[in-house]
């Protein structure tokens, strides 16, 4: 059981990430619009929209081809971990700023910023970090 819900943890977040990630790097100028209306720290919203996609993208492959028994697979998940972690907080400083923005999350047309994605970015942080504790620990190594 515990196999089979990390799977389905990694295979959802690892499509969620890749397509999100190609979804933005499709249109990088758009997305750097998306980012500079977010009002935080627009004068980086050109590095966000071409740094973001790569990261979602090679974040989201290596949760698929990583085994979940090699120690990278945790590495991994703490990776999407942290991209949940500031991709929620960005919609949620956006929400509570009462700034509307489109969402830019799975590129154009992705409609507006709300409480709702606020509670998917939430969910899929749950999800990451799920996935953080059902991931083995790597065992100490003796030190001879």
């Amino acid at each position: 059981m515990k196999n089979a819900l990390s799977l389905l943890l990694r295979l959802g977040l690892a499509i969620v990430l890749v397509w999100a990630g190609v979804a933005k790097w499709r249109d990088a100028t758009a997305f750097a619009i998306d980012v500079s209306n977010y009002r935080l720290f627009p004068a980086l919203a050109p590095y966000v929209a071409i740094m973001l996609p790569m990261c979602e993208i090679v974040v989201g492959l290596a949760l698929i081809v990583i085994p979940s028994r090699n120690r990278w697979a945790r590495a991994a998940a703490l990776a999407s971990a942290l991209l949940m972690a500031m991709l929620t907080f960005a919609v949620a400083q956006v929400v509570a700023r009462g700034i509307n923005v489109s969402c830019g999350c799975f590129g154009g047309n992705s409609g507006p910023v709300t409480s709702l994605t606020v509670v998917r970015d939430l969910a899929l942080l749950s999800g990451a970090l799920l996935l953080l504790a059902l991931l083995p620990r790597p065992s100490a190594k003796s030190p001879h």
